[in-house]
């Protein structure tokens, strides 16, 4: 009997072990669990901020087409600026000499009247 007694007791205590380790398992078991879940969640929100910047990126050479457009529009009107600008220029000078004829003439009707 003390040989059962022995072996029993052993048995009890490798049962012991057994449901510590069963518990140990559950714990880590648990663990992962919520650390999946958190990495789920995380894949999602990682998942949709991907799909926001592919769209931007998407969006690119649409964007370039715009700007090359504005780009020209913006040059041809610098240019066409730069040609009324020196219009006005030359309109201004020509108004000056005009005015300055004018006064010449006056002058020299003033001149020709006294005389």
């Amino acid at each position: 009997m003390g040989g059962e007694s022995s072996i029993f007791e052993n048995l009890q205590s490798q049962l012991k072990l057994r449901e510590g380790e069963i518990v140990q398992l559950q714990f880590e078991i648990s663990n992962l669990e919520r650390s999946r879940a958190i990495m789920a969640e995380e894949l999602v929100k990682l998942t949709t901020q991907n799909e926001e910047l592919q769209e931007k990126v998407d969006e690119i050479p649409k964007l370039r087409a715009q700007l090359w457009d504005i780009d020209q529009r913006y040059n041809t009107i610098l240019q066409m600026y730069g040609e009324k600008a020196e219009e006005a220029e030359e309109l201004r000078l020509d108004l000056e000499d005009v005015k300055n004829m004018y006064k010449t003439q006056i002058d020299e009707l003033l001149k020709q009247r006294l005389t």
